[in-house]
């Protein structure tokens, strides 16, 4: 009986003690140091996007050229047709113009008159020269004939210089190509009046191809002479490389830009292409999506880390997104800053986290 007891007696010891452990690991636990929420961070970046502006264009030749005739007239005949190659200096057009001939047949009349007038003068002037040397002359009758002998030299320069400008403008009655070209366009019909400078053809030249656009002004003065263009027709099965010639001033908020074509074979004249022209866009921070919190909601936010590893809730604007990255807008944050992309969890600010590697 006694031995039962001492057994029961020491059970119940045994049982305290092992009652009395449990209790105690919970204050042992609560002695210890609550280890800090761990979270992933990534470091705020500038965006270096591209921006592709696409514009329609119609291909034209860069040599171009609308002739016409210094004087007015009636169109005599014309030499070419709509469709002919032509080569520099070929003969395109006359034109009548009854007041011309005449001009020249006085002028070269008026240089034969002093030709003759200048070969009498000069032998009257050796003659007054031998009569002095006799002394059978004055030297005052010499210096005459000398003075009007020069006088009437002159007037054949004049003269001569008439005769040359009424042959240039007899000439300029036929219209010549000005380099070798392609007639694009009829303006005028034989036997019809021609205003001087007004056009009696298009020629389009057979080197060169380009394509003139209108842009915005404010894209255009950002583009530069030289920038490379990429050309595509409308069905998108020619794929063409081009490069921007020429950047003019803006008119009423649209500005021409010139883009040659530098591939080969060059497309023909009035094909309809579009011309895609690229910039760099504006630089603008960007985190990655996963550091946005409530992105679509009422208050999108991100957690930003401070120098203490310490969390900051920071509002952001989301943008447009690429690769995983949203372009953001806020204040407060800046390219570099730390932004905290897992573990968000219920972090309140000003929460000390760890950072894992």
């Amino acid at each position: 009986m006694r031995r039962v007891k001492g057994g029961v007696a020491a059970s119940l010891a045994l049982a305290a003690a092992l009652l009395a452990g449990c209790d105690a690991a919970p204050a042992q636990i609560e002695r210890d140091e609550v280890p800090l929420p761990g979270v992933r961070v990534e470091a705020v970046r500038l965006s270096q996007d591209e921006v592709r502006h696409r514009f329609p264009g119609t291909v034209r030749a860069s040599a171009r050229a609308a002739p016409a005739f210094l004087h007015g007239g009636v169109l005599q005949e014309r030499l070419v047709t709509r469709g002919q190659r032509v080569e520099k200096g070929e003969p395109l057009a006359t034109l009548h113009n009854p007041a011309m001939a005449p001009a020249l047949a006085a002028a070269e009349a008026r240089v034969r008159e002093l030709d003759a007038s200048l070969s009498r003068l000069g032998r009257d002037v050796e003659r007054a020269r031998t009569l002095r040397e006799r002394n059978l002359s004055t030297e005052e009758e010499l210096d005459r004939l000398r003075a009007e002998r020069e006088a009437t030299a002159q007037a054949r320069e004049r003269a001569v210089a008439q005769r040359d400008e009424a042959r240039a403008q007899l000439d300029e009655l036929t219209l010549r190509a000005p380099f070798a070209a392609e007639v694009t366009d009829l303006e005028v019909e034989p036997g019809d009046f021609v205003a001087a400078g007004q056009p009696v053809l298009k020629l389009a030249g057979l080197d060169g191809r380009e394509v003139e656009l209108r842009v915005p002004g404010r894209l255009a003065a950002r583009l530069e002479t030289g920038q490379e263009a990429a050309l595509t027709s409308r069905s998108g099965a020619q794929r063409l490389a081009g490069r921007v010639a020429h950047v003019g001033r803006a008119d009423d908020s649209m500005a021409p830009i010139i883009v040659t074509i530098e591939s080969e074979p060059t497309p023909a004249l009035g094909e309809s292409l579009h011309v895609q022209l690229v910039l760099a866009a504006d630089p603008l921070m960007q985190v990655p999506l996963a550091a946005v919190v409530d992105p679509g909601g009422h208050a999108p936010h991100v957690l930003m880390l401070d120098a203490d590893e310490s969390v900051r809730h920071v509002a952001v604007t989301p943008g447009r997104l690429a690769d995983g990255w949203v372009s953001v807008s806020a204040e407060g944050l800046a390219p570099g800053d730390r932004v905290v992309t897992a573990g968000q969890g219920r972090l309140e600010e000003s929460a000390q986290v760890r950072v894992l590697p």
